[in-house]
């Protein structure tokens, strides 16, 4: 592969930049929460930060963890219909223009941002506008999206001033060596430290009683995800009446979330002759509440990708391990958390370790040693702030010529 543009390493401190970030809305998912983590990084490092979202939800899915200085837009205050977030794009954007012509950064997430991004790109060069640089962040490496959604995605690519990549596969790897002159990086996902020390014994209890876990249960296994289709949840099921039937009924299990499959699920506990012991408390609006009443937490791992919830889990010294979605996947030295694509394995890993307090306690600090040095949110917006410095000054030579 063509060796790619060296990135200056320039400090979060040394310039104020206004950013703004575009996503579909504040909700629930992996790249919106990318994007909140990054803004309040940015937010507290004295940039000027602005959230523009398609359309509004409740501010409690994640509006409400946004730093108090970021400014946030909506383009439709209602959700509107798949085809309604395009035609109100436009109008949005030309009315708005000088404005987003005065960003230093529009940095643009999911396929809606894509779509977004093109359209500043274009009115910028119309206009022989100066600014904003178009950044792009695609979270979906790894995912299994339908085949002309990753074409767009990379049609739409081609044309950024930067381009960022959260982890790597061959499909992204091939489109990069194809294009050797697209400014690009790989930045792995960040996260802050889940504030544990706010969730005391009392907290902790009453979380597990709400959710149904008797108070004389001492091992839980347990994720944090949506219950959607796509997520794949059914996946957990047969590991957990694995584990119950090396462990006994002591074992529970908690699956935090909310989506459609929720009825299915429970049909596949009552299937398995786990009812009792696999409890559904709903949407976590955070994350920790539920990982501090894990003893091992369990994920979904396309390849070495993991989910934010997981890092969460990793940060806060819950040693995880997965389930592996690629079939000939094998574990390697980017595989900080082990994975397999056989649920008995997984489910055998999983005794293993829930019969060992010492296994679970060196996975767990080396799990987080990793995080902390590959997944803390300073790490993160560091090699962003970088790759923004490259996008800026390519734009402004680009100016110049």
């Amino acid at each position: 592969m063509p060796r790619r543009p060296r990135l200056p390493a320039i400090s979060m401190a040394t310039e104020r930049m206004k950013i703004a970030h575009i996503l579909p809305a504040l909700s629930k998912g992996g790249g919106e929460r990318v994007a909140v983590e990054l803004a309040n990084h940015q937010a507290r490092a004295g940039h000027e930060v602005s959230v523009i979202a398609a359309w509004a939800v409740a501010p409690a899915l994640l509006q409400d963890s946004l730093d108090p200085s970021i400014k946030v837009s909506f383009i439709s205050m209602a959700a509107p219909s798949r085809l309604e977030r395009y035609l109100a794009m436009p109008a949005w954007i030309w009315r708005h223009r000088r404005w987003l012509a005065g960003q230093t950064i529009l940095h643009c997430h999911l396929t809606y941002g894509a779509i977004f991004g093109t359209a500043v790109s274009l009115l910028r060069t119309l206009s022989g506008a100066g600014a904003p640089a178009v950044v792009e962040t695609c979270h979906a490496v790894g995912m299994p999206i339908p085949s002309l959604q990753r074409w767009l995605y990379a049609r739409l690519a081609a044309g950024r001033d930067a381009f960022a990549l959260m982890a790597e596969d061959s499909y992204w790897r091939n489109f990069l060596a194809a294009h050797p002159r697209l400014l690009s990086a790989f930045i792995p996902n960040g996260v802050s430290v889940p504030n544990l020390a706010g969730i005391d014994v009392t907290a902790r209890l009453a979380y597990r009683r709400q959710a149904g876990i008797p108070d004389n249960c001492r091992l839980v296994v347990g994720t944090v995800g949506m219950l959607r289709p796509d997520r794949q949840p059914w996946l957990y099921i047969p590991i957990f009446a694995e584990i119950t039937q090396a462990l006994g009924r002591d074992v529970h299990f908690l699956m935090a979330g909310s989506g459609s499959e929720l009825s299915r699920l429970q049909a596949l506990v009552s299937e398995h002759g786990l009812s009792g012991q696999v409890h559904f408390p709903g949407l976590a609006v955070n994350a920790a509440l539920p990982i501090s009443a894990m003893n091992l937490y369990l994920t979904l791992n396309v390849g070495a990708i993991t989910g934010m919830a997981a890092l969460e889990a990793a940060l806060a010294h819950v040693p995880v391990i997965g389930i592996q979605l690629l079939p000939q996947h094998q574990n390697g030295l980017k595989d900080w958390i082990w994975s397999s694509p056989d649920p008995l394995e997984v489910a055998k890993r999983a005794t293993e370790l829930l019969r060992s307090e010492m296994a679970r306690q060196a996975m767990a600090d080396s799990q987080a040693a990793y995080a902390r040095q590959y997944h803390s949110v300073e790490a993160m917006a560091g090699s962003y702030n970088a790759l923004y410095a490259a996008a800026v000054e390519r734009l402004q030579v680009k100016a110049q010529a």
